[in-house]
């Protein structure tokens, strides 16, 4: 035993305390000096009831309890005190001149770790006491060890979650600053990637109840790879995404190909870091934000519950946007004109159950709009040239290193 653990077993030892229960007085006597000398403060009760208001008070370690006593005998003492929390933990070892066995089996029934004989040896009660207080010692120091380890786990546990929280959040604020590349190169559409994420988790959150699939954690993700549902505008020439006017069918197919240059940098992430329920989203999202309920949408022309839960969320918010805010090639439409065009549009570009979230939250969507775009207004948007090859480079390095960060992944082999 290393002298720590000594140290506390002699300190443990030092406070222990024996109540010694016998109706013959002659009994305590030679139970009181048998015991005497052995570092214990020794307690005694001369019946039942004075027994169990000492254990209760007192709160001895260990109790030695004779049987046949007038009123109150050992074995309904030894019930009571086992069926009190405050002293059902109380080692008992029945002390009686009963020797059937019996009345031992009673006694271990009834909650006593030991029974000895009467009339008894010295020795033997000296070695039985001492047996079970340091089995009570030794219950003692796990529950310590019990406990200090718990709080290390609970500190641990905090400081894990802490810091996956700070892992989180610094990934999501460089996905997000990452998507802004995008929306840097188009000068009107200013915080549209806010207003965005905003629309996504307001929409997530009304219809979670309705997917057993939808918990926080999902809403965290979908509202945080929203933002990245435009980045393959990355690969789109400026002369396209910026014209201050209407598209020619040549320049429309060019600007279509966004969700698969987006979706397709993401799945060469995939491919080579493995999936993660982020990565999963946001290709979800990428690809198919602008395929529409009745097949009629592009890229690949899907249709229904075909189209990723996630992107067709994401369809609504982005439409309600487009159509609400003010380009250079077109004024913004009022939110009562927007909401009629994607009344119509349920069942047609638009999933039914979407819609129906959009209509009860549509007040609380309006209110997040306005008061963005007066943030927005408020803010001087500054266009910057970009080398699209060095973005998209850039762009897939960043996301690798923060997926492989906070998703722990090991590239395949």
């Amino acid at each position: 035993m290393n002298p720590k653990s000594s140290n506390e077993d002699t300190e443990l030892k030092t406070e222990e305390r024996l109540l010694l229960v016998d109706d013959n007085p002659a009994n305590l006597q030679v139970l009181m000096e048998t015991l005497q000398g052995q570092n214990y403060k020794l307690l005694a009760a001369k019946n039942g009831e004075m027994a169990l208001a000492i254990a209760r008070k007192a709160q001895p370690e260990l109790i030695l309890l004779d049987i046949m006593m007038p009123g109150i005998d050992g074995y309904e003492v030894c019930r009571r005190l086992k069926s009190d929390p405050h002293t059902s933990e109380i080692a008992i070892i029945f002390l009686s001149a009963m020797d059937a066995t019996q009345d031992k089996v009673k006694g271990f029934k009834l909650g006593a770790v030991d029974y000895i004989t009467k009339p008894f040896q010295p020795e033997e009660v000296i070695a039985r006491v001492e047996t079970h207080l340091t089995i009570h010692r030794l219950q003692q120091s796990l529950e310590l060890r019990n406990q200090e380890l718990q709080e290390l786990n609970a500190n641990l546990e905090r400081k894990v979650e802490e810091k996956s929280k700070e892992l989180l959040n610094t990934r999501d604020a460089v996905i997000f600053g990452l998507a802004k590349l995008t929306e840097t190169r188009d000068d009107d559409t200013g915080l549209h990637l806010e207003r965005i994420c905003k629309f996504v988790e307001i929409l997530a959150r009304k219809i979670a109840k309705n997917h057993p699939e939808i918990d926080e954690r999902w809403i965290r993700t979908v509202t945080s790879t929203a933002a990245l549902h435009d980045i393959g505008k990355v690969g789109i020439p400026d002369a396209v995404l910026n014209k201050p006017g209407p598209l020619t069918s040549e320049e429309r197919e060019i600007i279509q190909m966004h969700p698969t240059i987006g979706g397709d940098t993401l799945l060469e992430i995939r491919d080579q870091w493995g999936n993660s329920p982020f990565l999963a989203r946001a290709i979800e999202i990428s690809m198919a934000h602008h395929e529409k309920w009745d097949g009629n949408g592009y890229p690949f022309g899907i249709k229904g519950d075909a189209i990723a839960l996630s992107a067709r969320i994401l369809a609504v918010a982005d439409v309600y946007d487009a159509l609400t805010c003010k380009r250079i090639y077109k004024d913004g439409m009022p939110h009562a004109k927007v909401k009629k065009i994607i009344a119509e549009g349920s069942g047609k570009d638009f999933d039914p159950e979407i819609v129906e979230a959009f209509m009860a939250t549509e007040k609380e969507i309006e209110k997040v709009a306005q008061e963005l775009r007066t943030l927005d207004e408020n803010k001087t948007v500054g266009i910057a040239t970009i080398n699209r090859q060095k973005a998209m480079a850039a762009w897939r390095q960043q996301i690798c290193e923060f997926v492989e960060l906070t998703d722990q992944k090991q590239p395949k082999k």
